[in-house]
């Protein structure tokens, strides 16, 4: 899967958006019921739909008339491999710093 992680972050920096993946965890619903929850117009609801399908986060099928959406976990794992490659098996935050500055303060 080749996937753009400036548009997956993007599309995760909403919170509309955000609510929207919430919702989408648990089951799939359509457009309509999405806005409703929301709180948003139709129109606007389609924007974030597009950022997000564009961004490989949900799925959409249309039947008749009516837009159905899914969460495409295959997106949130991408994003997922791309943080756990910086995540560390030893320290946290500040000792990584404080250990940095003491190899620097031996060099000396």
């Amino acid at each position: 899967m080749t996937l753009n992680l400036d548009s997956l972050f993007e599309a995760l920096s909403h919170p509309k958006r955000r609510a929207m993946i919430d919702t989408l965890a648990y089951r799939p619903t359509t457009v309509a019921q999405l806005a409703a929850q929301c709180e948003l117009s139709l129109p606007a609801m389609h924007k974030h739909v597009r950022m997000l399908e564009s961004a490989q986060l949900i799925q959409r099928k249309k039947v008749g008339r009516t837009n159905f959406v899914a969460l495409n976990r295959a997106g949130l794992r991408e994003a997922q491999r791309w943080i756990n490659q910086y995540h560390t098996e030893w320290g946290n935050d500040k000792e990584s710093l404080e250990n940095y500055i003491a190899s620097l303060e031996h060099r000396t």
